[in-house]
């Protein structure tokens, strides 16, 4: 091969070599570019990520936070319905006696006063007439200084009652008004003859503390009432509406076979004159007794019988008048009697839907002791189209998970994230055991602990 031959073969293979190592660069500038590209694209999808996550989170919180002020305002608003409802009540019922009163009041007799004001305490009732008698007893300076501390305490009571100021979950006291009665009524209770009433006055306020959202029946509340009310006693007697303060918190604290005892007692007093009574006070107790011997009914499903049960249990039955035709197990076809009796007490008083629900709610577990959930689902259906109530979610969640429909699935998830809302507290556990068979009481503890993570479910 001649010499130009070879120089021009060189040429081509250097030109060759050139361009591959030209097209190798570019190729590794186009690979280097492609990696970077895929590096941002990942890094920009896992920021997308990110935002989305945080995007998806921030619209749960707001969905929760909706839903919660959803189920507040519903809460609120049934409130205000009743207070509103009360007070028409009361306005038509101060309307009533304003046309029939034409009493002197230029003179206050202390036995007079004194009279209202045991009315009062022992059994709610109170007219216009009483109140003004009490108001002006208590500001008159011929009264002597312990009945003017009773009657003061009394018509601070009225003025708490007429304002509705609740004691709230997270108060540090009671309420100006309670302050200012219990005060007036440890003064009271200084004179011997005027120590009994005195006590009343103070089981009332233990009984506002004890059933209030504070506390929630707490034992050491509740032991304040017993020895309040056990200390009103007049000649070993109670009144009746301390019984049923005493009776309440036996109940809300497991007590049943004192809760029935007293219940009872109650009942059968107050059961004589429903007939014919037309005194709001008077029918409001006998429907307490009524309801009251209904839910401790239920907690005595599988109490065995002895003497004391048993005369409650014929008493209840006198008062109550069961149907024998009615499906269930007798003692359950027995609470449920007693608590229509309870629920017709609210319609003759008036009540709103909302609060003869408060009644209704504790049919549901009748039911669930005879093993129906279809019934008890049903119930509380009924009863949540009136109002949002604890135990009324509880119970609409774990029946509706043992009917099989695509209603009750729904109504299972409604109702758990309604359990989610309301406190541990408002459950009232301690009951909730004794209302329950254990096996029952199991799964709702579990469903009020999935509703509430990391908070203790249980009863001291």
């Amino acid at each position: 091969m001649s010499e130009t031959a070879k120089d021009g073969l060189i040429a081509a293979e250097t030109d060759l070599m050139a361009l591959v190592s030209s097209e190798q660069r570019g190729f590794r500038r186009i690979l280097f570019a492609g990696l970077a590209t895929l590096i941002v694209l990942v890094l920009m999808s896992a920021a997308l990520g990110v935002y989305y996550f945080e995007v998806s989170k921030a619209l749960g919180q707001a969905s929760d936070r909706l839903e919660r002020e959803a189920f507040l305002t519903r809460i609120r608003v049934d409130q205000q319905t009743n207070r509103v409802a009360a007070q028409e009540l009361a306005i038509r019922r101060a309307y009533d006696e304003i046309r029939l009163t034409s009493a002197d009041a230029s003179t206050v007799p202390s036995a007079a006063a004194l009279e209202a004001a045991r009315g009062y305490l022992q059994r709610g009732h109170l007219s216009l007439a009483d109140e003004r008698l009490i108001e002006r007893a208590a500001d008159s300076e011929r009264e002597n200084a312990a009945l003017r501390a009773l009657l003061t305490g009394v018509a601070n009571l009225i003025a708490w009652e007429r304002s509705g100021e609740p004691i709230q979950a997270g108060a540090k006291d009671l309420p100006d008004h309670l302050k200012a009665a219990e005060s007036a009524f440890v003064k009271a209770g200084a004179d011997r003859n005027l120590a009994a009433p005195a006590q009343n006055g103070l089981a009332w306020i233990r009984f506002a503390e004890a059933s209030s959202a504070r506390s929630n029946y707490a034992p050491v509340d509740c032991e304040a009432v017993f020895k309040a009310v056990t200390a009103s006693a007049v000649d070993g007697q109670l009144a009746l509406q301390p019984l049923y303060w005493r009776a309440q918190c036996e109940r809300k604290l497991g007590r049943t076979r004192d809760a029935l005892a007293d219940y009872a007692a109650a009942l059968q007093r107050s059961s004589e004159i429903v007939a014919s009574a037309s005194d709001e006070a008077e029918l409001a107790l006998a429907m307490n007794a009524y309801h009251g011997v209904g839910t401790v009914l239920i907690a005595a499903f599988d109490v065995p019988d002895d003497a004391q049960i048993q005369a409650a249990l014929d008493l209840a039955t006198r008062a109550c008048a069961p149907v024998a035709l009615d499906g269930g197990s007798p003692r359950m076809r027995l609470a449920r009697a007693c608590l229509d009796q309870a629920t017709a007490l609210r319609r003759r008083l008036h009540q709103t839907e909302n609060q003869v629900s408060g009644t209704g709610e504790n049919v549901g577990f009748s039911y669930l002791r005879d093993g129906d959930f279809e019934s008890t689902f049903q119930n509380a259906t009924n009863v949540e189209r009136t109002g949002l109530f604890a135990w009324n979610e509880l119970l609409r969640a774990l029946s509706a998970k043992h009917v099989n429909s695509s209603a009750a699935h729904a109504a299972e998830r409604d109702a758990r994230r309604n359990v989610r809302f309301f406190d541990i507290g408002q459950f009232n556990v301690c009951e909730l055991r004794i209302l329950l068979s254990p096996a029952l009481f199991d799964e709702v503890r579990g469903i009020i602990a999935n509703e509430h993570p990391g908070q203790t479910v249980g009863c001291a």
